[in-house]
């Protein structure tokens, strides 16, 4: 049930979303979370996210779903092929996924919003794995 928790932040970015950010901090979210997390949890996630941000964006029911579920998918295929742990994995992956995401939603193609979204994975990963580190060596000094 603990992670699970993540669907509350997922919540409060898709409204945020929905309301006036262009950024896809739900998808960035949805890979981040794809990117550490076991393969049906992440499954799981990204579809009720999807579904959240279509209900705060009043989009047609499902489309995200689908395309969080796509986008997760290979990035868990990926993942087996790849180290995910790497500092150019993740990034990258997010910028192709999100110009995925903004060719199918808005038609257009904005290099910026996708290249800040990459930045913050890559800030994401470099937070996540320092707060990783600390965690297992406070445990290591407990045993």
């Amino acid at each position: 049930m603990k992670q699970y928790l993540i669907l509350i932040p997922i919540f409060f970015l898709a409204i945020l979303q929905g309301a006036f950010l262009k950024l896809n901090l739900v998808l960035l979210l949805v890979l981040i979370w794809a990117a550490f997390r076991p393969s049906k949890e992440v499954i799981l996630i990204a579809f009720s996210s999807g579904l959240l941000l279509d209900l705060a964006k009043g989009m047609p029911l499902g489309l995200s779903s689908l395309v969080f579920l796509v986008t997760s998918y290979l990035l868990l295929l990926y993942r087996r092929r790849f180290d995910s742990l790497h500092q150019i994995f993740l990034p990258v992956f997010v910028f192709l996924a999100s110009i995925f995401y903004f060719l199918i939603f808005n038609r257009y193609l904005f290099w910026l919003e996708n290249l800040i979204l990459a930045l913050l994975a890559l800030g994401t990963r470099y937070l996540l794995v320092f707060l990783i580190g600390r965690v297992d060596r406070k445990q290591i000094k407990l045993q």
